[in-house]
């Protein structure tokens, strides 16, 4: 028998976890859009500061994470593309990390354990690469 607030697979409490579900789904689309354009504009301002300033007077080096952030703010063209980059490669994993948030409130702990997991190797990944 049905509760009176309209339980059941065909009722109420399926309804709002659809719509929770669908919710998820916007924020995780928002947050894998915004973040590419974002980064994009931000690259696109480093290009722009290159042909500015007259362009690149030598071959571009990898800045460290702290310098990349100085350099940024600075102005500096080479700076603000590479911060740029960093924003574009960070974009998925902050996807990541709103999935696992997203699935915890939707309380579909299956998923969030399997996201968790994801977004953990991913940081492993990053760390590694970073020795």
């Amino acid at each position: 028998m049905e509760s009176s607030r309209g339980g059941g697979i065909w009722g109420e409490d399926a309804m709002l976890g659809q719509q929770g579900a669908s919710k998820g789904r916007d924020v995780i689309a928002s947050v894998l859009r915004y973040g590419s354009i974002i980064s994009t504009v931000v690259m696109a301002l480093g290009v722009a500061l290159v042909f500015v300033r007259g362009g690149a007077k030598t071959l571009p080096q990898a800045l460290s994470v702290g310098n990349l952030f100085m350099k940024a703010l600075e102005l500096d063209p080479l700076g603000v593309t590479q911060l740029g980059i960093l924003l574009l490669l960070l974009t998925p994993v902050l996807r990541v990390l709103v999935a696992v948030i997203t699935f915890g409130l939707e309380r579909d702990f299956r998923y969030a354990l399997i996201s968790a997991g994801v977004f953990l190797i991913v940081l492993g990944s990053i760390a590694f690469a970073m020795k």
